[in-house]
């Protein structure tokens, strides 16, 4: 059984230092309540991207707002992963984190990337394929889709928006992925109602019973600019038992059980691999 932690947090804007001491500080707590993969939403770092809507205003008061961002991303060799990477070894545990990540060879380019990282240091790299609306300013999309051996299966990364296009998740499982995780920063205007409170739990059922996995889906807590961050992270299990889900979009940490064996026995008895006929759907698919 992997304990595994969903962290739903409120990560201020441009503010890495003050960011990452306290994702630090959970990594600690919720090793310390037995966790052996432990979630961070997308942008844990540097906050969500300004400004947040099309045509919306810039909120934070800097005079050059892509210099700051790219100061707030962290480097791929920079001390700030080198410690996670750290006390991820320290505390013999497996973190997921969304970062705005530095490219590490020239100056000015940035990704908004998901990391793995273990006992070993950082085992795994995602970079988001799909981008919402303005993230494409700031952002080069990525290219690569993989999974990466981690607590005996294999973890595949994926970045909030990429949730609408299934062929991310069935490539992953392809792939050997046992446990699929969803980072986010999604948000909706603040005052506005939620139009569907279970929306990320639907989401998160759908990718689980289509391909047999664990989807973990780690959304942020907060307001930024006049928009309100959902939260509500949720974990469904291989066969769509809903292991567990935070109802509100406060900050609160998500904790479940993952049985690996879960996995073999829901696609032994749904036949979802087998009964699959590539050779067929590849005569309607569109390059």
């Amino acid at each position: 059984m992997i304990a595994a932690s969903l962290v739903q947090f409120d990560a201020e804007p441009l503010a890495p230092a003050r960011n990452l001491a306290r994702i630090h500080a959970h990594i600690r707590a919720e090793a310390g309540q037995g966790a052996g993969l432990i979630l961070f939403p997308e942008l844990s770092n540097t906050g969500y991207v300004e400004p947040l809507v099309p045509g919306g205003p810039m909120v934070s008061d800097v005079p050059h707002y892509g210099a700051a961002l790219w100061n707030a991303c962290a480097a791929p060799d920079g001390e700030e992963i080198a410690a996670l990477a750290a006390l991820a070894g320290d505390l013999g545990v497996h973190v997921v984190i969304g970062l705005g990540l530095r490219d590490g060879l020239r100056a000015g380019v940035m990704r908004n990337a998901s990391l793995l990282i273990g006992p070993g240091g950082v085992t795994g790299t995602y970079v988001k394929v799909h981008q919402w609306q303005n993230e494409k300013l700031w952002f080069t999309r990525g290219d690569r889709i993989e999974t990466f051996a981690a607590l005996g299966t294999r973890i595949g990364m994926q970045i909030c928006y990429d949730i609408r296009f299934p062929e991310i998740t069935r490539i992953l499982a392809l792939q050997g992925a046992g446990i699929v995780t969803s980072v986010w920063a999604s948000f909706g205007a603040k005052g506005a109602p939620v139009a569907d409170p279970a929306l990320f739990i639907h989401r998160a059922y759908t990718r689980a019973v289509e391909n047999g996995v664990f989807f973990l889906s780690c959304n942020r807590a907060g307001v930024h600019g006049g928009q309100r961050f959902f939260g509500r992270s949720c974990a469904v299990g291989p066969d769509g038992t809903v292991l567990g889900a935070l109802d509100h979009d406060g900050e609160g940490v998500l904790r479940v059980g993952l049985d690996l064996s879960a996995i073999t026995r829901y696609r032994a008895a749904t036949g979802i691999w087998t009964d699959r006929d590539p050779m067929l759907y590849a005569r309607y698919l569109c390059p």
